[in-house]
């Protein structure tokens, strides 16, 4: 890729947008904007409203630097440093897994479950970049959050964003492995949700480069993607109130072995499907 210096937005983005064409890259047009604007420290609609302005030599080099970053299979989240998730922005980095669309419909199959119930107290395990907690919060306004997460730096991120949207003063970050640091608290909760990993570790290596920029504590599930459902259940049993809700996120093709898992454990479960039909969520009632 060779760019040159007084290039205006308008001929920059002539240059850009087919090379990441011809590089792979799904969304050309969108993605070459949304650089662009992040390096100049615009919203994305102002650039054709500047269509002509001249980039000055550092703004050129700046682009090209995170643009031959983009090719080397850096996510667009990590570069800008920032992700929306349902009508929210969020803070992400390489400490967290980027949120996705599956995780929204997580975030909405709980608000649908719980509807009419008040006061819920709930935990959000594996926060993340809190994105779970922080929405269900949002949409929940008189639900209190517990969001246990192993990774400081994770918590990092989590934090923040919880104050950014203003949900801080009814979430507590707790860092430790799945429920642990709960157990032994007396603490009962109406509520756990979990966007654990869940995939097997076989596969690790052969997803997409983009994936594999993201950490991989949050996305390997062991042998058959299923340990940390495996690991969760008693912990949950420990926490959970009865007639409370587990909701969690899985892979496509794990719904029959885990409903089978938690219908062992005295759980009365109901699956939903992801925007593409496939096997997503799994909602189980404690009956015991």
């Amino acid at each position: 890729m060779s760019t040159s210096n007084n290039l205006t937005i308008a001929a920059i983005l002539a240059k850009i947008v087919p090379y990441l064409a011809q590089k792979g890259i799904r969304n050309p047009r969108l993605e070459a904007d949304l650089l662009l604007a992040f390096v100049l420290g615009l919203p994305r609609v102002k650039l054709y409203s500047e269509w002509d302005r001249p980039l000055n030599p550092d703004e050129v080099q700046r682009y090209r630097e995170i643009i031959i970053k983009r090719i080397q299979g850096w996510p667009l989240a990590y570069l800008t440093g920032k992700k929306s998730f349902l009508s929210w922005e969020f803070i992400v980095n390489p400490a967290v897994l980027i949120p996705r669309p599956e995780t929204e419909e997580l975030v909405d199959a709980v608000v649908t479950a719980v509807k009419g119930r008040k006061q819920l107290s709930g935990v959000d395990v594996g926060t993340g970049s809190g994105v779970i907690a922080i929405a269900l919060a949002k949409l929940l306004p008189d639900s209190y959050w517990q969001a246990v997460d192993i990774s400081a730096a994770a918590l990092e991120v989590a934090q923040t964003n919880a104050n950014n949207l203003e949900v801080a003063d009814r979430i507590r970050f707790v860092q430790g492995d799945l429920l642990q640091p709960l157990l032994g608290t007396d603490q009962q909760f109406d509520l756990i949700v979990s966007n654990p990993p869940y995939i097997p570790s076989s596969q690790i290596a052969g997803l997409q480069p983009e994936i594999g920029k993201e950490p991989v504590l949050a996305l390997d599930g062991g042998p058959d993607g299923l340990e940390f459902y495996r690991r969760l259940l008693p912990q949950v049993d420990q926490l959970l109130v009865e007639g409370g809700l587990v909701a969690l996120e899985h892979g496509y093709d794990q719904r029959e072995p885990l409903t089978a898992l938690w219908n062992e454990a005295g759980y009365n479960c109901t699956s939903l499907s992801d925007l593409s039909g496939l096997d997503r969520i799994l909602i189980a009632r404690k009956c015991h």
